[in-house]
């Protein structure tokens, strides 16, 4: 069976565990494309008005895998490893893109909840078994790939993803002279922001021609984001995973960069409140928000991201 997965949302954060429990399952594994102008196009056309930027890409990944797969996994990720709740739109995924075509081409998930590892195991075995996965492959592949969760939410190892090579700046073309950075920023924002070139306008190459290094959320222990947060003396327990990821990502860089820029998709309700925290906690960094929408002003962007680098200068001076 040849099984699509849309390159977003999901694709960042659980790739590591994809990879693993599909690897050695004699499932063959295409991955969405890399978004473009096209994928943005045809998710336009196919999601309602009011949903974000990263909804209409993933819905235009669909519609480019339709006609490449057999089937086309769309989990329904409820909680994390730590018993946090994830976006709603994510939640609702499947019944937001079941619409494009028949129910039949989709292998929908039971909620997944990572902090319930036999629940987990019993509602992925479903949609495995279904897919063609022997029982003792997916036994072992599962162990193994909720190991790497479990590292990844215990401070163990860091959660890079293998999309590191889309995030990384392009290398210097044949007698370009590329300066060395000496300004750090931390670039906070949902995973599908931060490290999809197309959706943030390759904003990393942008910093990089300026000589400014970038830092995530990645970088950060996910054991030290948990224990920022702790020490917040926050009233209560967060509820959202997204915010205990970048809110405590955030605190714990402020002493290692020199700017914050926080990526955010225009009508994201977890970033409305995740921001505001941020810069109420943190009021000893220059900080910048830039919302992203559909309509991709380049000009205006690079203009922001100018004059931000010039404050970061002035400032060491």
């Amino acid at each position: 069976m040849l099984l699509g997965i849309p390159r977003g949302h999901f694709y960042y954060d659980y790739y590591l565990f994809a990879d693993r429990l599909f690897r050695d399952s004699g499932i063959e594994i295409l991955y969405g494309c890399e978004n473009s102008e096209d994928t943005l196009k045809r998710g336009r056309e196919l999601a309602v008005d009011e949903a974000c930027v990263p909804m209409k890409l993933v819905a235009g990944q669909l519609d480019y895998l339709e006609d490449k797969c057999d089937r086309i996994l769309l989990p329904r990720v409820m909680k994390d490893y730590m018993g946090r709740w994830l976006c709603p739109k994510l939640l609702g995924l499947p019944e937001l893109m079941s619409c494009k075509t028949s129910e039949a081409k989709y292998l929908i998930t039971e909620p997944l909840k990572f902090n319930d590892k036999k629940d987990l195991s019993k509602r992925l075995w479903k949609v495995c078994s279904e897919a063609g996965m022997k029982r003792a492959v997916f036994t072992e592949a599962f162990e193994d790939a909720y190991g790497i969760i479990a590292d990844i939410a215990g401070g163990r190892r860091y959660g890079h993803t293998e999309a590191g090579w889309e995030f990384a700046p392009q290398p210097p073309r044949p007698g370009e002279i590329i300066l060395p950075n000496n300004k750090k920023i931390f670039l906070a924002g949902h995973c599908y922001t931060v490290y999809d070139r197309f959706i943030n306008m390759d904003i990393v190459r942008k910093l990089d021609e300026f000589g400014i290094a970038v830092l995530t959320e990645k970088d950060v222990l996910r054991s030290d984001a948990e224990r920022c947060v702790r020490d917040a003396g926050l009233v209560k327990p967060p509820y959202w995973e997204a915010f205990v990821r970048l809110y405590g990502a955030a605190l714990h860089m402020r002493d290692k960069v020199d700017g914050i820029i926080y990526i955010s998709s225009f009508s994201c309700g977890l970033d409305s409140f995740i921001i505001e925290m941020i810069k109420t906690h943190i009021t000893d960094v220059p900080m910048m928000v830039l919302k992203l929408d559909e309509h991709r002003g380049r000009a205006g962007f690079e203009t922001r991201l100018e004059a931000f680098s010039d404050l970061l200068q002035r400032s060491a001076s």
